[in-house]
């Protein structure tokens, strides 16, 4: 789950398994911490 804010996108939470690294690979969005 992500939220968009200023910034770029927040993650909120991740499926089982997804590690947020593979989660950023599989986007080109800014994923800001």
């Amino acid at each position: 789950v992500l939220d968009v804010g200023h910034k770029g996108l927040h993650v909120v939470e991740l499926a089982p398994g997804v590690t947020e690294a593979e989660l950023r690979a599989a986007t080109e969005a800014t994923i800001v911490d």
